[in-house]
């Protein structure tokens, strides 16, 4: 098969999307000729990564085509939906596309899917915008203390929810990543006949095993880490909460941030909270391929979020044998099992995530337990190679239905 991945979010990786297209496309284009749509993305005010290094990483399977530039994280998608509405039929003529996979909530065909309805398009739902505005509005945090693109959201809301409807509702085959998204789409749109493919990680290079160099973690004590965006809905200001009780009960932690790059409004929650400097650590954007050594240097992996649907750095964390405590939301207890392969704590309660965190500190024989545990589920049921199986089958029930 022909393959065209539509990702505004690909190299260098800053989000889940762009993770679950580079799973994606390392494993289809094993058997397949695989096409990535995407930008030409910096991070953290630092070089984009060259077309060579990008097929390099793909042992040069994939064709590659950058037709727009991204510097922000909201306003660069508007021009990829652009581009993808100038560009993408003559690609798609050009190489004999058989399917054009996009995803929501980016939904970069959206001004071709409006104009022509294609039984080739599949579309993968992460998130939908309701959810991400309850989520934004859960944290509790000032509209001034929101990212950018979380104050977009939020001013556009009306708008965006309506283009999100008339997308989904063009959109002829669906994937969910999580049961919790389907039976968001079946109660608020009515979606029907919606499949379910979980999230998967390569557990060769997110293992147990993995190198531990020390890189980036300057500290000898216990690393509690969080990785991700620092946005509203990641419930990062929850965390600082629990932050403050975990270190006036022990000195012997030491909290770590990976992830774009924290603004001043961010590193004054953390002082306003009485929370010394030694405690934490800003490591910036981490490069992908470089998270596995961060993650065996951790102790715990805590994310804190307020809306999730089935995030990869939880299924990393757990291929990694790193133990795990999130929060309760969306698709999270489908990857999660409540103290026996991670934790499970009420989204928004600094007090008891600062309680499990303790537990998890203070317990090491659980940790290796719980840790045991999180590997074994991630090969039975999480890995990339499950969910590109199970995405290629839809792929052929699309393309055999089309040749009939």
């Amino acid at each position: 098969m022909n393959i065209a991945l539509l990702a505004p979010e690909f190299m260098p990786n800053w989000g889940g999307a762009g993770t679950y297209i580079i799973g994606l496309a390392k494993n289809l284009s094993k058997k397949h000729n695989v096409h990535v749509v995407t930008v030409r993305r910096k991070i953290d005010k630092g070089s984009a990564y060259t077309d060579e290094k990008i097929l390099d990483f793909f042992d040069n399977k994939i064709q590659l085509h950058i037709i727009s530039n991204a510097n922000d994280t909201f306003l660069y998608n508007a021009a990829f939906q652009y581009s993808c509405f100038k560009q993408l039929p003559m690609i798609c003529k050009e190489n004999k596309i058989d399917i054009v996979h996009s995803d929501v909530p980016h939904m970069s065909d959206v001004i071709l899917r409006l104009l022509k309805s294609n039984q080739n398009m599949v579309t993968t739902v992460h998130t939908i915008i309701e959810g991400h505005k309850q989520g934004i509005l859960a944290s509790g945090l000032d509209f001034n203390q929101m990212e950018a693109s979380e104050r977009y959201t939020l001013e556009l809301y009306p708008m965006l929810k309506l283009i999100q409807r008339l997308y989904l509702k063009r959109s002829p085959s669906i994937i969910t990543v999580s049961n919790w998204m389907k039976g968001l789409l079946e109660q608020n749109y009515g979606i029907k006949d919606v499949n379910v493919i979980h999230n998967g990680v390569d557990q060769e290079q997110f293992s147990p095993n993995g190198k531990n160099t020390g890189e980036g973690l300057e500290t000898n004590k216990p690393v509690v880490l969080f990785s991700g965006r620092f946005i509203a809905l990641k419930g990062i200001n929850i965390l600082v909460k629990a932050m403050r009780h975990v270190i006036s009960e022990t000195k012997d932690v030491h909290f770590a941030f990976a992830g774009p790059e924290a603004n001043r409004k961010w590193i004054s929650m953390f002082e306003n909270e009485g929370i010394p400097p030694h405690c934490y650590s800003f490591l910036g954007y981490i490069p992908h391929a470089r998270m596995p050594e961060i993650y065996s240097n951790s102790s715990i992996f805590v994310l804190p979020s307020l809306i999730e649907s089935f995030p990869f750095c939880i299924l990393e964390a757990m291929s990694s044998g790193v133990p795990v405590i999130a929060s309760n939301v969306g698709g999270v207890p489908e990857i999660i099992e409540d103290e026996v392969d991670g934790l499970l704590v009420p989204p928004g309660n600094p007090e008891i995530l600062a309680k499990k965190l303790l537990f998890l500190l203070e317990n090491e024989s659980e940790r290796k337990k719980i840790s045991k545990k999180a590997r074994e589920k991630i090969l039975e049921k999480f890995t990339s190679e499950i969910m590109t199986n199970e995405t290629e089958k839809i792929y052929e029930q699309i393309v055999k239905g089309i040749t009939k």
